[in-house]
């Protein structure tokens, strides 16, 4: 079985985890992978004023060691560059996929006539669009996913459910995003949404997975750790058992679709 790690972050300096800055070190990612069977792992890049060029930091990486690290650009598509961004980023840090954090609460600017550019670059380019998509935003992916079929959307994070209740069954609206086959979603950060982070089994969040599970079926998740940042509650190992042993919903053919052939598929790594 496979096993890709489609979320993780590497920095030499991860300002977030001071007082441990160095946490998000390449060698230590590798260690951990080697540590708990990962075969590969798909890198964000945090592009921020600590962390200007870890765009091309990632590139590098990915680049020396090809067989276990793949990269995703980070592009910020609110800028006015944006679609020439998209468009020479495949070639520029022979990435998989784009990632945009947004820098508004609000994405429904995505779907303006003026942006159609920004999403021909997409279709050209054949790379997936990772988002970091919060609720109030999911009728804006949805609608993006049903204009644009030729381009496959990644979500971050269980689509970040913690605001909703978990026995609710349109999953915060999300639940449309069933009829669209070019939305996927990371099973990743499962702290994010846990009531005690702490918890190895995350039972809060299981039930958020399992949710997905029913919504979307297994062929459209792809699990991931958010490493370092899930290292503030658990171990890089506990974040994979998470689902590979206690996911309880998943027979091992799913399993093995979540854990890696997912994201092999998806980012054809």
């Amino acid at each position: 079985m496979r096993i890709i790690d489609a979320h993780v972050h590497t920095l030499a300096t991860y300002e977030p985890m001071k007082p441990f800055p160095d946490t998000g070190r390449v060698d230590r990612l590798l260690y951990l992978m080697d540590e708990s069977g990962v075969e590969k792992a798909v890198m964000l890049p945090v592009v921020a004023d600590f962390s200007p060029d870890n765009n091309a930091d990632c590139a590098r990486w990915a680049k020396e060691h090809p067989d276990r690290l793949a990269t995703m650009t980070d592009v910020p598509l609110h800028a006015p560059e944006a679609p020439a961004l998209v468009a020479r980023a495949r070639e520029q840090y022979n990435c998989v996929a784009t990632s945009y954090y947004p820098n508004s609460a609000d994405l429904a600017w995505m779907l303006d006539d003026e942006r159609a550019e920004l999403w021909a670059a997409f279709v050209a380019s054949g790379l997936v669009c990772n988002l970091h998509v919060t609720p109030n935003n999911y009728s804006t992916l949805i609608e993006l996913a049903k204009r644009y079929p030729d381009i496959d959307f990644l979500c971050n994070h269980l689509g970040l459910p913690r605001g909703f209740d978990p026995d609710d069954a349109s999953y915060g609206g999300f639940a449309a995003a069933a009829e669209r086959a070019n939305i996927y979603v990371k099973a990743s950060a499962f702290y994010a949404s846990a009531q005690t982070p702490w918890d190895l089994r995350c039972p809060r969040a299981l039930g958020f997975f399992a949710s997905l599970l029913k919504l979307l079926g297994p062929s459209r998740i792809l699990w991931g750790t958010d490493w370092p940042p899930t290292s503030n509650h658990l171990t890089y190992r506990q974040a994979l058992e998470v689902v590979r042993t206690f996911a309880s919903d998943l027979d091992d053919a799913d399993r093995a679709l979540v854990l890696g052939a997912n994201a092999a598929q998806l980012l054809d790594i």
